[in-house]
């Protein structure tokens, strides 16, 4: 099961302050884990969308040579959450990328709808008075750059521009997919940590092909269902799972948590309470997969969430702690990655060999 794609022909709609608390929601839900924390862009989000909304586009409604140039914010997550971004660090870095480019930006695109960046790029089109791409990058959140329908096609991330808080920029004028993620962890590193990030400025005709189309509009929808079916009476596991079109993986009590070493991943196991099965979530910054008595049944790039259901919020990897219960669920994907994929954002990507169980395989693959 997929969302559907918003309709490249149906008219713009409309991003307001109304709509935040829907898009953060929604965004850490399709964070599967990862992103970051939305709480400080929702904050940053509503104020400057309080002043006047931002128009939400199709690509293909763009006219085609308009340039759209990709943002975030690149960083440690300790720092990002600690340190105010500035939106003028976007509108710096995203005139920049543009002027490299050989052409004004003409509105502003998502690099990855999960996590704290979908609320960073409309943040970033709020201050340049541009419209923000109705589509993203990924569908979702991955933890490199390279892990991008862009680098996919063969789309290079250069012009990269990197902006600190203090005024230093960074351009980098031509580099390769592979050295992208060093090149920007190491001048992140020297910009302080966390820096605002513009990249793969492309043309809006060249995205509609390529791009995932509608995700921001499906993040929307995805976090109004979310925040509707918590806050309603009668909350369950299976009617979370229902509301949000998904598939209910397994609900109990988090048991051991075995925490991840550098780049190789931990782990948590919980047994399943309602039918006694034990369950391993292998992570690192996402949920990279849950296997089920020994047989894997969902894996990335597939979109795995982790729900408090005594809290009704969902909780990223950093969240977990013994004893916390946990609801794991399977939402739709936004994006079919096709198998040539499976290097670049696979479990093999995160050095986990696996086994998939038909149900992982079923989802996240070009039909």
């Amino acid at each position: 099961m997929t969302y559907r794609a918003v309709d490249s022909a149906a008219p713009a709609a409309t991003l307001s302050a109304g709509r935040v608390a829907a898009l953060a929601a929604g965004a850490t839900l399709l964070g599967s884990g990862g992103g970051g924390e939305v709480a400080m862009g929702a904050l940053l989000l509503r104020r400057r969308l309080a002043e006047a909304p931002v128009a939400l586009v199709p690509a293909a409604q763009l006219p085609p040579r308009t340039l759209v140039v990709h943002v975030g914010l690149a960083g440690a997550p300790d720092v990002v959450a600690e340190r105010l971004v500035n939106p003028d660090d976007f509108a710096r870095a995203v005139r920049a990328a543009a002027g490299e480019a050989g052409a004004p930006a003409g509105a502003v695109g998502v690099i990855e709808v999960g996590g704290l960046n979908a609320l960073i790029a409309a943040l970033a089109a709020a201050r340049l008075d541009l419209p923000l791409v109705d589509g993203d990058l990924m569908g979702r959140a991955f933890p490199r750059l390279d892990q991008n329908v862009a680098a996919l096609h063969g789309l290079p991330p250069h012009p990269l521009v990197l902006a600190g808080p203090c005024g230093d920029t960074v351009v980098v004028r031509d580099c390769s997919p592979r050295l992208a993620e060093p090149l920007l962890r190491a001048n992140v590193l020297a910009l302080g940590g966390a820096a605002a990030l513009a990249t793969h400025p492309v043309t809006a005709g060249r995205l509609a092909g390529i791009g995932v189309p509608g995700s921001v509009s499906a993040c929307l929808g995805l976090g109004e269902r979310f925040l509707a079916a918590v806050d309603g009476p009668g909350s369950s596991p299976e009617r979370l799972a229902a509301a949000l079109g998904g598939e209910l993986l397994a609900t109990g009590r988090a048991e051991e948590i075995i925490p991840r070493h550098g780049r190789s991943p931990g782990c948590v196991t919980l047994t399943d309470r309602r039918t006694g099965a034990v369950v391993r979530v292998d992570l690192l910054d996402e949920y990279l997969a849950v296997t089920v008595d020994g047989v894997t049944l969902a894996a990335v790039p597939q979109i795995i969430v982790a729900v408090d259901p005594n809290g009704r919020r969902s909780l990223r990897s950093d969240q977990l702690k013994a004893g916390l219960h946990l609801t794991l669920l399977r939402l739709p994907a936004l994006y079919h990655w096709p198998d040539e994929a499976a290097p670049l954002v696979g479990p093999a990507a995160y050095g986990l060999d696996l086994d998939l169980g038909t149900a992982a395989t079923a989802e996240g693959r070009q039909p």
